[in-house]
């Protein structure tokens, strides 16, 4: 595998607060800063979001280049609100104007979105599968003479038949394959991981505390601040410590033949009411893919059997990510 971060990692440092997080003590100044700063993280990939880059037309995308410093760039397209179900003629054409760009850029990746959590309201029918369908097969259309992949995240808005739905019916439609957003449609990262591995490109990796995932149905009752609660998602936690099986995850793709330089990148999301420090939380999860890198390629080179890989290979950063007010 190789290496990424995701930029929204840095959401708060971008301008984004989610509900039930504190502003930062400062920010990041600008989306040099930003790629200057994952390449430092230890970053081989950076996926940038888009949502917090200048439009296409506006984009230097030479000065982005430059600061990457010889690292791959990828796009990740749609937060928010994604393609709202194909209904959104206008995202669409924001969608393909990142798709022309990508060339610029020297990305070979685009991530895309259906949706969002707050539009899903129990199984997603199929006119609306029809109709992300149908944009999708837009997008792939425009990605191909490029020589791009179009990958598809699972956003919170599909479960795991959903999204194979979508990929039956969008020939050329790779998978953006994120752990966190699995749980919170009750899927297992694993058997999703396991799923998609022949058509994965590209993984956000997240690990986070506990979360019960909305079922299907209408939205969860409890008033606005539950509902907030709900869209918000699971908070973030130090790589290896929370309740996702990232090396099972990382396992599954292997045994089902994701690309052996597949993109595994660190994402953060959610990061909770404490004092929270992003930058060295993604630096943890950099070496924490590192060190699973290295017993993984020792494991493939040992002659011995008895060698084996554990489940979390432990690493030495003794940073304190949360203060006893947080999470």
């Amino acid at each position: 595998m190789r290496i990424g971060v995701d930029a929204y990692s840095y959401h708060r440092l971008l301008g984004e607060v989610r509900p039930g997080e504190r502003p930062p003590p400062a920010r990041l100044a600008g989306a040099e800063a930003l790629v200057a700063e994952m390449v430092d993280a230890g970053a081989e990939v950076l996926s940038l979001e888009t949502v917090f880059l200048d439009p296409p037309a506006r984009l230097d995308a030479g000065a982005l280049v430059a600061a990457a410093r010889g690292r791959e760039l990828a796009i990740a397209w749609g937060h928010p609100y994604g393609l709202r179900w194909g209904a959104d003629p206008a995202a669409l054409a924001d969608l393909l104007a990142w798709i022309d760009l990508a060339p610029r850029l020297g990305a070979r990746i685009v991530r895309c979105v259906a949706a969002h959590p707050a539009l899903r309201d129990g199984p997603v029918p199929q006119s609306r599968l029809d109709a992300t369908a149908l944009a999708l097969r837009r997008a792939c259309g425009r990605a191909r003479p490029h020589g791009l992949v179009l990958a598809l995240e699972n956003h919170a808005d599909l479960d795991t038949g959903e999204l194979l739905a979508l990929l039956d019916a969008v020939p050329g439609l790779a998978v953006c394959l994120d752990t966190a957003n699995a749980l919170r449609v009750g899927d297992d990262p694993v058997a999703l991981a396991a799923a998609v591995a022949a058509r994965v490109a590209i993984v956000h990796l997240k690990d986070v505390a506990e979360h019960r995932p909305a079922r299907s149905g209408a939205r969860s009752g409890g008033g606005p601040e539950r509902e907030a609660c709900r869209l918000a998602g699971p908070v973030s936690v130090p790589y290896g410590t929370g309740v996702v099986d990232l090396a099972g995850v990382l396992d599954a793709l292997e045994a089902g033949g994701a690309p052996a330089d597949l993109p595994v990148c660190v994402e953060l999301a959610q990061l909770g009411p404490g004092a929270v420090d992003e930058r060295l939380l993604v630096r943890q999860g950099v070496a924490w893919l590192a060190a699973q890198r290295r017993a993984r390629l020792a494991l493939d080179t040992s002659d011995s059997a008895q060698v084996s890989c554990p489940e979390t290979v432990p690493v030495a950063i003794p940073v304190q990510l949360h203060t006893e007010e947080g999470t």
